[in-house]
């Protein structure tokens, strides 16, 4: 899920990230809810599917209602701030971390953030690399755009990643061979990540970059 915020100036960045933060987990964005109803819509012949979709509707519909978090799995934080020329970036980082840790004990974020070698929860959903921030500095820009992607567990667990030629797919270093690629990494994710699924494809980079 992804939301948007803007600002012309450097003012509250934590209430504004804070809100953003909000409406990412307990809103789901307008294209994601006309695509489920539409799946749902074609799903006549298949009762069960079409109470799936009809559940998440009806989850989605009272989590709004509610303001209580979509889904109890919030996710990974991962921001994308677009700035102009001479912005600072450090009051904009500053602001989403005091913004995570609110929303955090406001019940908006669920503590998933653990210390990885001494499973030490960090209740604040703060550490080092947590919340993830990337900026990226736009000259066109005359203010400062923010986005945020929750990255539930389900999907993060059955991403994968290659490297072309792959013999065992018999995938070469071609479009045909990244087709090769998408299909099996979705036939082994059925069943395992959260339904219904989007895929998303990176082309390229090294591993940190392309994941």
């Amino acid at each position: 899920m992804s939301a948007l915020a803007s600002s012309g100036g450097c003012g509250s960045w934590a209430a504004t990230i804070g809100e953003l933060i909000r409406r990412t987990a307990t809103a789901l964005p307008g294209d994601v809810g006309a695509a489920i109803r539409l799946a749902r819509q074609a799903s006549t012949e298949t009762p069960r599917g079409c109470g799936l979709l009809q559940t998440l509707l009806d989850n989605a519909a009272l989590a709004q209602d509610r303001a209580t978090p979509i889904c109890q799995d919030t996710g990974t934080l991962t921001f994308w701030v677009e700035t102009p020329d001479g912005a600072r970036h450090a009051p904009i980082a500053a602001g989403i971390r005091e913004a995570v840790a609110a929303s955090t004990r406001r019940g908006y974020l669920r503590r998933n953030t653990i210390d990885t070698l001494s499973g030490q929860s960090r209740d604040e959903n703060l550490a080092d690399g947590a919340p993830v921030i990337h900026f990226e500095t736009d000259p066109a820009r005359d203010d400062v755009r923010i986005r945020l992607l929750l990255k539930g567990g389900g999907c993060e667990n059955v991403s994968a990643q290659y490297s072309l030629p792959d013999a065992d797919l018999q995938a070469g270093r071609d479009l045909d061979g990244v087709r090769a690629c998408v299909l099996h990494a979705v036939w082994r994710a059925q069943g395992l990540g959260c339904a219904p699924g989007v895929a998303g494809v990176c082309i390229g980079g090294d591993r940190a970059e392309g994941y």
